[in-house]
């Protein structure tokens, strides 16, 4: 899902005294800091949270999968300003800071990696945001622009030979089956509502609106079943139970795939560790029309699926090329999706180019028939 922001902000190099960087093959102190989303966002319903004693929706995969991609000699510590207040001693404590996140943390990022600069801390920014726009974070000394896996250890290999700062890029896109298990250690799990986790990154359709073509490309990329069933393990370690949403920005881009492989193996899974969780995902509409994906997901203990409908208006969609949306009518498929115990949760957007007049009083018919429960 992309929600966009109107953001300005000064991104010219600030004046900068630059201390000599550690040493990464060093026992450093890092200290990962999720920045706060925006009050208007989407990922910020805190009141809700607090009515089951959570603080906030959901911890930050991305850092924490990090962490493990980052040097092991490393210690790692984690700091959630979604959930707690700053901590001038851990501040205190850190040798390299890390941080970043998508474009509803922007403002909140960069006023980490200013108070970085300024207590000339060492810092490295990544993340969604920040790889779309390196040029906005270049007052911190290093920008991740990619995935990960891939991008660290170029900038490792830099930082080795001398040249520890700077703007790093991916050069190609991630096998993610060598991605390593996130630290679910270094989060409190019970101040969230669900807990994160991911299959696959890229989706194969192309949508103009959209950026994940962009960040992932569109070929999906999936993680094996026994490595997807070893990080359910190791959050059912922590002692969470209950709902986990699989952040896949597209779970079915490969449908072939999801019904050989994945969801056999995690209908099996939850049934040997009696089930412990129930899940979440995104997916585009197409999955409706699947009537076994729905008979395997049902099995599979999916509750809800975030469905990017985003108008009434075939042409709209057709000229949007989102005509995955046109195949069969918008209530038929979601109403497809309830009759196999699944909700949808659906996101619109309004102001394309040739909108007609009165797309507000349509959007809101189709919301209602749909009975969508979250729009």
């Amino acid at each position: 899902m992309i929600v966009v922001y109107t953001t300005i902000y000064d991104s010219t190099p600030k004046v900068q005294n630059k201390k000599a960087a550690p040493n990464p093959d060093h026992e450093l102190k890092c200290l990962l800091v999720y920045p706060k989303f925006s009050p208007n966002s989407f990922w910020n319903y805190k009141p809700a949270c607090e009515l089951i004693n959570a603080k906030a929706p959901a911890p930050p995969l991305g850092l924490i999968t990090i962490a493990s991609i980052l040097p092991s000699q490393w210690e790692y510590k984690l700091i959630d300003l979604n959930t707690q207040e700053f901590d001038q001693e851990l501040w205190d404590w850190a040798d390299i800071i890390c941080t970043g996140g998508m474009l509803p943390q922007q403002q909140e990022s960069l006023k980490v990696v200013e108070r970085a600069v300024k207590d000339s801390k060492f810092v490295a920014v990544g993340g969604p945001d920040p790889s779309s726009q390196p040029d906005i974070y270049s007052m911190a000394d290093v920008v991740c622009a990619g995935e990960g896996e891939e991008v660290i250890p170029i900038w490792l290999k830099s930082w080795r030979s001398g040249e520890p700062r700077g703007i790093f890029r991916e050069v190609n896109k991630v096998d993610v089956t060598t991605s390593p298990l996130p630290r679910y250690d270094l989060i409190n799990i019970a101040d969230y509502t669900q807990i994160n986790i991911q299959y696959s990154r890229g989706c194969p359709f192309n949508c103009e609106f959209c950026d994940i073509i962009e960040l992932y490309g569109r070929k999906p990329r999936g993680k094996t079943p026994e490595q997807f069933t070893k990080e359910l393990d190791a959050i059912r370690a922590t002692g969470w139970s209950g709902h986990i949403d699989i952040v896949d920005d597209n779970f079915i881009g490969n449908i072939r795939k999801i019904k050989r492989e994945l969801l056999p193996s995690l209908a099996e899974w939850n049934k040997k560790n009696r089930y412990p969780f129930y899940y979440s995902t995104e997916a585009s509409m197409n999955m409706a029309d699947d009537v076994k994906l729905l008979e395997m997901m049902q099995e599979a203990e999916f509750r809800l699926v975030f469905m990017g409908i985003e108008t009434p208006d075939p042409e709209l969609l057709l000229k949007t090329q989102k005509s995955q949306n046109t195949v069969r009518p918008i209530v038929e498929r979601v109403q497809k999706c309830y009759e196999y115990g699944i909700t949808v949760a659906a996101g619109f957007i309004m102001g394309f180019d040739g909108e007609k007049k009165g797309m507000d009083k349509s959007m809101i018919k189709l919301i209602e028939d749909c009975q969508v429960c979250i729009a």
